[in-house]
């Protein structure tokens, strides 16, 4: 009996370190196992256009909420350092920056850059309100809106690193870019799960672009890079196919990307302003303060008193679009209109057959 009993507790004994040792390296093996990436705490926010389709103006309209870091156009320094690799071999260079500006680490700019010592040499820094505010420039606790020249004055001085610590501070970081040709090599951004990416693409009538830049200085040398033009500048014509064929490659590339990327028209944008931003900033879970709704008011409509700083933009935005119905000549008006033919139905922009066409501004040119 005595033994029987022996030979029972050692089974028991047995079971009981087996189970002990099974449950313990579960145990470990699932402590091992690499635990899933915490959700991102910042919404990143990628503006795309190309020149002159009125990003300036949809770049400061996020500018101006305060939740928001915003940068215009950071891949200039790239661009311009390493403008002899051609378009297509910058657009890997400028993810993997922008990746790190996202991140809130600005040091992937100080190769691209003579010096950056303070953050008056990053390219367009005035035009951030972050930086021109505190904590990245602490002169006065809050300066509202300060203008660009005082800004200029007391927070050119602010030192390049003082950017990391900004940006960390605020819930929203917001770029603005022009020289992203081709949205397939940004899809590691998508995919990486330390960024809450969206984008936002927006595109104006191809006469409207060739139009503005008609009357914009300083485009050469980007019209030089994004042709492959070596020595002699490139016609206006090369520059619209260009042009043109990127920001059809940007959407067609968009499709798999559902509710990480909307399509904005400058037009839509600037016939009802408010509605636009009201809608734009609930897809980048921003809130639209009454500020807000005042600062587009003053930026849309002519004749309303602005302050100074950061509302910059105190023009009938409905009129604006369709200045080059006035100001460009029919036969180039026609001939963008064959080179950017793919463009112009992709994003529903209506063909013109006459000038008398053209100047009739009871006639719709763009699809509802």
């Amino acid at each position: 009996m005595a033994r029987w009993i022996s030979t029972s507790f050692m089974c028991f004994l047995l079971l009981t370190v087996a189970l002990m040792l099974w449950y313990a390296s579960g145990l470990l093996s699932r402590l091992s196992q690499p635990s899933l990436p915490a959700k991102p705490e910042k919404t990143h926010l990628l503006l795309l256009s190309s020149w002159r389709s009125g990003s300036s103006f949809l770049g400061q309209m996020f500018n101006q909420n305060p939740e928001v870091f915003y940068l215009k156009e950071p891949a200039w320094h790239l661009w311009n350092r390493l403008q002899q690799k051609g378009p297509e071999r910058l657009q890997r260079p400028i993810r993997d920056l922008l990746r790190s500006i996202f991140l809130c680490d600005t040091s992937a700019l100080k190769p691209y850059m003579g010096r950056s010592e303070f953050v008056s040499d990053l390219f367009s820094w005035i035009k951030s309100r972050a930086l021109c505010s505190a904590p990245a420039c602490s002169t006065f606790p809050s300066l509202g809106d300060l203008e660009e020249s005082h800004c200029s004055q007391i927070c050119s001085r602010t030192p390049f690193q003082k950017m990391e610590e900004v940006c960390r501070s605020y819930s929203h970081v917001v770029v603005k870019a022009v020289r992203i040709l081709d949205l397939e090599a940004f899809y590691p951004l998508l995919e990486d799960p330390s960024l809450n990416l969206k984008i936002i693409h927006l595109v104006r009538d191809p006469r409207a672009v060739l139009s503005s830049r008609e009357h914009t200085k300083g485009l050469e040398m980007d019209d030089m890079i994004i042709t492959g033009a070596q020595k002699a500048k490139p016609n206006a014509s090369m520059v619209m196919q260009e042009v043109c064929k990127a920001q059809v490659r940007i959407h067609n590339a968009s499709l798999p990307l559902k509710d990480r990327y909307l399509l904005v028209r400058y037009e839509d944008l600037a016939k009802d302003p408010l509605s636009y931003a009201a809608s734009l900033f609930e897809y980048a879970s921003l809130s639209l303060s009454p500020r807000m709704v005042a600062w587009v008011h003053h930026n849309t409509h002519p004749g309303v008193h602005r302050n100074q700083g950061f509302l910059m933009y105190s023009k009938d935005a409905k009129v604006v679009s369709q200045y080059w119905r006035e100001k460009l000549s029919f036969q180039k008006a026609k001939q963008v209109q064959e080179i950017c033919r793919q463009a112009m139905n992709i994003f529903g922009y209506q063909f013109i057959g006459s000038e008398v066409e053209q100047k009739d501004m009871s006639l719709t040119l763009v699809s509802p």
